[in-house]
């Protein structure tokens, strides 16, 4: 849908819409030519946004639920070590890219999606950041197709419960990730 449906679907203006934009709260819409569209995605994130915002939560509180990696990513000390890693090292790079642990910008930039990963691996290895990257990058590899089945259950889990709803693949890959980290975290994991 264009700016100016999607603005009045969640009953905003596109001048707000805008705003969340440039708070990290709404990601870019997807341009068809030079139109900027929006997808159902993008209506369940804002939908989202404003429901956390209805109960007191400020801008910046919602970012971090909604972003955790990308805002310990700007807090962390991994980004400028990173940057430093991946520079004379591009299969490490485009390794790290492949991985989900790193996403290519459209200004040419790297955002550090893996922060609570590397953090983790941080403090497993105790390593530099360079063979931490390594562990986290060959943890992925190692971990992938557990992970792939562990969506396609939840997936047919959400499916069986909400018939006839529309399934949105976002929100599903969030399930996915606390309903794994609860499993780990509970007692007989070990």
């Amino acid at each position: 849908m264009t700016a100016k449906k999607f603005a009045a679907k969640i009953g905003l203006t596109a001048r707000t819409v805008r705003s969340y934009h440039a708070r990290g709260l709404l990601p870019p819409p997807v341009r068809i030519g030079r139109t900027p569209c929006y997808s159902d995605e993008h209506l369940a994130r804002m939908r989202q946004v404003l429901r956390l915002q209805s109960l007191g939560l400020p801008l910046e509180a919602i970012r971090a639920l909604l972003e955790p990696d990308l805002v310990l990513g700007e807090l962390s000390p991994f980004g400028p070590a990173v940057a430093s890693a991946v520079r004379d090292q591009p299969e490490l790079l485009d390794t790290l890219v492949a991985s989900g642990i790193l996403t290519r910008r459209r200004d040419g930039g790297l955002d550090l999606r893996g922060v609570r990963a590397l953090l983790a691996a941080k403090a497993v290895s105790g390593q530099p950041t360079g063979q931490v990257l390594d562990l986290v990058a060959d943890s992925v590899k190692q971990v992938l197709p557990h992970a792939r089945a562990a969506l396609a259950l939840v997936h047919g889990t959400v499916r069986n419960h909400l018939r006839d709803s529309e399934i949105h693949v976002d929100a599903l890959r969030d399930l996915t990730v606390e309903v794994v980290r609860v499993c780990l975290h509970r007692p007989d994991a070990e």
